[in-house]
This record gives structure tokens, C-alpha cells and sequence, in this order.
């Protein structure tokens, strides 16, 4: 339900900006009337909002996979096509940053485990609300500043080198040009990870089991990394989809500052020229992703707490 939901909402946010893909062409054109309308007609926006509404949901649900149409922008380039080069830069930034996020929160909440009350419990806490606080597109100037502008080792901007190369070449631009939105997409991430992280570690100080490990006489790291920091690991799990949600809304901003060009620089480029196809597409896939990450979430869920298969 709450899929298809979404789905409509592709449809119907992009239409609430004001003008349309043939308007906006034609003001930077100086097309004459005439021309727009041809344009409109053309691209079916000349047709009523029922009818497209019905062409969009025949297109999604009516195929597979769905077909989108034409891109008003790069016309007559396929939206899938187009949602198929840049997809796989954004999943590189977004898997990367969420598995680094997560092992270096796993890690700074196991040290907190065993030094609670110290200097690097708190000063772990309040740095993590700093940087949850903290605007991605903010973050991801003041790396640029340091490690791009000041210490040259990065590139400002791009995806990969204009001329690249091949084999090990080809693979050391695409590291190059990605490490500084990886870490920025890291950084936007870790702060709220570790916090539920370090949320749920305190209720389970509080369990027998804890006190029983104690007892036993197991050495502090043991029990901070078997029994505390592990069963804090499931309310992570279940926000997944949570987490998943706010790297993409994320990686849109980012992607425009580093002039990535992936989805999320699409996106914005779509927005800019209401190109109505590509925005309903890459918001549908980006919402499958966000839909299939939350059942993973579940999936594991129960995998790691046998009290929810009862």
C-alpha cells in the first residue's frame, strides 16, 4: 500500500511545480507561442491531467519493467536507458558510505561500551549530534576546501578523469573522484547510526544477561562486543529503510556539489527542466530501493532475534 502510494506521488509532486518542460524550454529559447505548443503537444502535456495519469499508471504497473517514456530533456534518449548509466555511481556512493558508517559506529560504540562516563563516551555523543546536525551540502564544502582546494589530494569535481585510461588506471579515477563523497555521505550517516547505536547499548546495560556475563567473570571487551554492541545492532537493522531513505535524500545535494553525475545529479537537473518522465522514474526505482532495503530490515530482523518468531 504504502508503495503504491508513493508511486502516485511521483506522479503528482512534479506537477505541482509551477510551468512545464516546453515553458521552461521555450524562456530560454525565446521560442515564439506557437512553438510551445507544438512542444506541449508533442510530449502529450497538452492532454488533461486524467489522461496522463492513466498513461503513467498503464506504463508502470502495465509492464515490466516499467516504461517511462522519452526524457524531455535529452529527448529522444529512453528514461530507463538514462536511470541505467547513473544508477550504479549513486549505489557505488550509497553502499559504500552506509558499510563504512556502520563498522566505524560499531567500532566507536564498542570502545564506548567499555569506557562508559569517560571523555570518549561524551565527546563521541556530542560530535555525533554535531554532525547529524549538520547540513550534507555544508560538509561536503568544507571537504572540498581542505582536501581538494588547500591539499590538492582530490579532485574538485567529476565522476571520473577526462581521460581516464583503462584497467588499473580507469579504477584509480573512479576511487580518486569518489572518496570525498563517500566520506561526506559517511559523515552524514554515522552521526545518527551511532546514536541509536549508543541509545539502544544503554537499555541493554540494563539486562540480566549482561549482569549474568559479569558475573561470570568475562573480560569487559568481550562482553561489550558479543553481548552489548550486537543486541544494540537491532534497532539499526529495523530503521534500514530509514537509513537508506536519508543517504538518498542525502546524496542528491552531494552529487550536485562534487558535480557527480549520478542519479541524484539527474534528478535535480530533471527538476530544473520539469522533465516529468525522468523524476517519475528514478523516484520510483529510488523508492523500490528504499521499499526493498526496509524488508531487508525486517528479514534480518527476525534472523537475529529468534523473540520475534514467536
Amino acid at each position: 500500500m504504502a508503495f503504491f502510494v508513493a508511486t502516485n506521488l511521483d506522479f503528482i509532486l512534479p506537477r505541482l511545480v509551477p510551468g512545464n518542460a516546453a515553458e521552461i524550454f521555450a524562456s530560454s529559447t525565446k521560442l515564439p507561442g506557437a512553438a510551445v505548443l507544438l512542444i506541449e503537444q508533442r510530449f502529450g502535456l497538452n492532454q488533461p491531467i486524467t489522461i496522463q495519469y492513466a498513461d503513467y499508471l498503464r506504463n508502470v504497473f502495465g509492464t515490466w519493467p516499467p516504461f517511462f517514456g522519452f526524457s524531455f530533456e535529452f529527448y529522444p534518449e529512453d528514461v530507463s536507458y538514462l536511470i541505467g548509466v547513473r544508477i550504479g555511481w549513486t549505489i557505488l556512493l550509497i553502499a559504500s558510505s552506509f558499510v563504512l558508517s556502520l563498522l566505524i559506529s560499531y567500532l566507536m560504540t564498542t570502545i564506548a561500551a567499555r569506557r562508559r562516563g569517560g571523555k570518549f563516551e561524551f565527546s563521541s555523543v556530542y560530535s555525533s549530534i554535531a554532525l547529524t546536525s549538520t547540513p550534507p551540502f555544508w560538509i561536503a564544502m568544507i571537504l572540498i576546501w581542505i582536501f581538494a582546494v588547500t591539499l590538492g589530494w582530490f579532485p574538485l569535481f567529476g565522476t571520473i578523469d577526462f581521460n581516464p585510461g583503462t584497467g588499473f588506471d580507469y579504477y584509480a579515477s573512479v576511487i580518486r573522484h569518489a572518496v570525498l563523497p563517500i566520506l561526506t555521505l559517511t559523515i552524514v550517516i554515522f552521526g545518527q547510526n551511532f546514536l541509536i547505536l549508543r541509545g539502544a547499548s544503554q537499555e541493554v546495560l540494563k539486562s540480566d544477561y549482561v549482569s549474568a556475563a559479569k558475573a561470570r567473570g568475562l573480560k569487559e571487551g568481550r562482553i561489550a562486543r558479543e553481548y552489548i554492541v550486537r543486541n544494540s545492532l537491532l534497532p539499526l537493522i529495523s530503521l534500514l529503510g530509514y537509513s537508506i531513505s536519508t543517504l538518498i535524500s542525502a546524496v542528491v545535494l552531494i552529487e550536485v556539489v562534487f558535480g557527480y553525475t549520478g542519479l541524484g545529479d539527474l534528478i535535480v537537473d530533471a527538476i530544473i527542466n520539469r522533465d516529468y518522465p525522468v523524476l517519475e522514474g528514478s523516484f520510483f526505482y529510488l523508492t523500490l530501493v528504499v521499499v526493498i532495503g526496509a524488508l531487508i530490515g525486517d528479514f534480518l530482523l527476525l534472523k537475529m532475534d529468534p523473540r520475534l518468531r514467536k
